[in-house]
């Protein structure tokens, strides 16, 4: 009797430590998130912000011909491209040092070329979640039964609005397309175009919103510079008195 007592103690002893070791080395695998990142997405500043917070999931999935088609963006001759294509570059490092976010880099199908189709397959055969800011990548993901995240979506119904007349501090990293003009971006990755300040590229100026546009592939804003002279002319052609056409910057 005392032999069967303790035969028994001893096998309720055996099972209370199997599960605390299944508990404590082996939590639940199968309730992790794998999330597919692709070039859009590494292109845009807030997915380190949304990463930082665990929202993003216990894995993040970037196949390698993503990683070689944001090489060759960033390695272009479209300037905006290219610098949003380093951004992400510095991005993706920012994202390995996240302690709690497994950065995998995963390698593509080798028999497919164009690398939206990739993903659609790597999301299927590893049952992750494709995050992007391509429309029509997210369509199709959607008609195949792929769950999508879209950062622009996310973002609208999270952001803090910039109105007209807001003033906000930014760094302007190239010139714009239309005469005079320079862009920037907000952390949030939002394009700001910024009127008269082709002379200031390169410099963080303060800036006042004038207007803005949402569209599918995000939102743009308009702002004109707050305390310099480039709007400024007179008499004799030119600006500032200089007659060359460069604003004098402040002192």
């Amino acid at each position: 009797m005392i032999l069967m007592e303790v035969l028994l103690g001893l096998i309720l002893l055996c099972s209370i430590l199997i599960l605390i070791r299944v508990c404590t080395v082996s939590p639940l695998i199968i309730l992790r998130r794998r999330v597919l990142v692709d070039t859009s997405i590494l292109m845009d500043g807030r997915v380190l912000g949304v990463a930082r917070t665990g929202l993003v999931g216990d894995y993040l999935l970037v196949m390698d011909s993503t990683l070689k088609e944001m090489q060759l963006l960033a390695d272009g001759s479209d300037s905006e491209k290219r610098t949003r294509a380093r951004a992400g570059m510095a991005t993706l490092e920012k994202l390995k040092e996240i302690p709690d976010l497994k950065l995998r880099i995963i390698s593509a199908p080798a028999n497919i070329k164009k690398v939206d189709d990739a993903l659609l397959v790597v999301a299927k055969r590893r049952r992750a979640m494709i995050m992007t800011n391509d429309f029509n990548l997210g369509q199709v993901a959607h008609a195949e039964g792929i769950k999508t995240i879209n950062m622009n979506d996310l973002g609208q119904n999270l952001r803090v609005e910039h109105l007209p007349g807001e003033k906000v501090t930014l760094s302007l990293s190239q010139k714009g397309s239309g005469a005079r003009q320079a862009v920037g971006y907000l952390d949030d990755g939002t394009m700001v175009v910024v009127d008269d300040a082709e002379d200031y590229v390169g410099e963080r100026v303060e800036v006042e919103v004038t207007r803005f546009f949402q569209t599918q592939a995000g939102r743009m804003m308009f702002a004109k510079l707050i305390g310099k002279s480039n709007g400024a002319t007179n008499g004799n052609g030119g600006k500032n008195g200089n007659g060359n056409g460069r604003s004098k910057r402040s002192s």
